[in-house]
């Protein structure tokens, strides 16, 4: 907001240069076709198909070009209104789904005593699918990457009036991602506490839908699948949104830098377009795979985001981390990436083969892998800034984080910082009680 940037890769010019801003533009398009528009669309097809009986593929066509007319038309305000009133939707949807679960299934401490081993977030770290630790250490460069860099939720905060309002936003954004494991996480194991024999093996990617005909009479069944509706749309025109932006300024504006506003307007409405059939495609490819969805969307974000994050990250608030420093990072990041998703392609029994250490308990898991790889990325990211020309002072001043400057007045129960407090507490000490 201080350098009145409208996308990440604007900043990452300011702090590098023009190579910089095309490589994360051109991953940003990647990461947001394979992972957000695909899993966005499969997800919202697949539950019609179970509700409605509509076909999953054709569902998924229809509710692209549908999204994609709907973006064109509304633009970011689009996203701000329906981000509004779909937040309050699911959450009061959920919030009574959840409720009728748990009189269903005699209560809290009856759901402890029926499913005592679905009742901890800290699964053991050796666990193949959800170590804790692996999925804590994920959380650090993959979170961070998401919340803090990603364009889909970076817009949200460069659209803010101030700091301060930008500031607020993100901590009321922390407050509702404290209600996901309750209101998403906890109804599923309700449905295996209750139906056991319904979830084995594709049917638990019905879990959702089994709830919703099982536990809802049928006024609050259209509450939630209204509420399921509308979190698809904004998810979709948020991403819709973000990547036409990214396309426009970061590849057709900065070739044509003479372009009107209304031509910058028209292009981008093209490319939503393109880019929705680019989502329907990729829906196709999670269609085709054997693994959970939230798996397949965490795997894929996590090895796309492994080259990039710590030369974004340390460029911010280290100093000391230079152009090419970052640019042999990124390298040494796309070739471990490689082999990560190589492995995953061939499969684990061809991969224990060709990439034996990568079978062990502490590199099985995608969270662990990441770890040991931006460990390795970093050091070289340093290392090789250690030898090589510095930034120009002129431009770390303007984008990197500064050590200096006084820590501002506290201003009470409006500080940021307070807010922030307290919802760390808050989350750890739901981790320690789940754990």
């Amino acid at each position: 907001m201080k350098n009145r940037v409208f996308t990440i890769p604007e900043f990452l010019e300011l702090r590098y240069n023009r190579r910089a801003r095309s490589l994360f533009s051109g991953l940003m398009l990647v990461l947001s076709v394979m992972t957000k528009l695909a899993f966005t669309l499969f997800a919202g097809a697949l539950v019609l198909n179970s509700i409605l009986g509509f076909n999953v593929m054709t569902t998924v066509f229809y509710i692209g070009i549908i999204v994609a007319i709907f973006t064109m038309v509304g633009g970011f305000t689009a996203v701000a209104y329906t981000d509004v009133l779909q937040v309050i939707i699911m959450i009061a949807g959920t919030a009574i789904m959840l409720i009728f679960g748990l009189d269903k299934v005699g209560g809290w401490d009856s759901l402890m005593n029926k499913v005592p081993e679905m009742m901890s977030v800290a699964k053991p770290y050796d666990d193949p699918v959800y170590p804790f630790w692996g999925i804590l250490a994920t959380a650090f460069y993959a979170g961070i990457f998401y919340w803090g860099i990603d364009q889909v939720n970076v817009q949200r905060v460069l659209a803010s009036p101030d700091i301060k309002n930008a500031r607020w936003g993100a901590m009321f954004a922390i407050f509702l991602k404290i209600f996901p494991i309750f209101l998403f996480a906890l109804p599923g194991v309700i449905a295996f506490a209750l139906y056991p024999d319904a979830l084995q093996g594709e049917e638990t990617k019905q879990t959702f839908v089994l709830l919703l005909n099982n536990l809802l009479p049928a006024g609050f069944r259209g509450l939630l699948l209204a509420s399921l509706i509308a979190a698809l749309v904004t998810s979709l025109i948020a991403v819709l949104n973000s990547v036409s932006t990214l396309v426009v300024r970061d590849f057709i504006v900065r070739e044509n830098p003479d372009i009107t506003e209304k031509r910058q307007v028209a292009l981008g409405r093209f490319t939503i377009l393109i880019i929705a059939f680019l989502g329907i495609a990729a829906a196709w490819l999670v269609y085709r795979t054997e693994e959970g969805l939230y798996k397949y969307l965490q795997t894929i974000t996590a090895y796309l985001v492994i080259p990039v994050f710590p030369a974004i990250f340390f460029g911010i608030v280290s100093k000391k981390v230079t152009l090419k420093g970052a640019g042999a990072s990124v390298i040494v990041g796309v070739i471990l990436a490689t082999v990560f998703v190589t492995d995953q392609i061939i499969g684990p029994e061809t991969g224990k083969q060709i990439f034996p250490f990568l079978h062990h308990k502490l590199t099985l898991n995608f969270g662990y892998r990441g770890l040991w790889a931006e460990i390795i990325i970093t050091a070289v990211l340093f290392g090789v800034s250690a030898f090589t020309e510095k930034t120009a002072p002129e431009k770390l001043e303007k984008t990197t984080y500064s050590y200096s400057e006084k820590i501002r007045k506290f201003e009470g129960i409006k500080d940021w910082r307070l807010h922030l407090v307290i919802l760390s507490l808050i989350t750890a000490a739901i981790v320690i009680w789940l754990r």
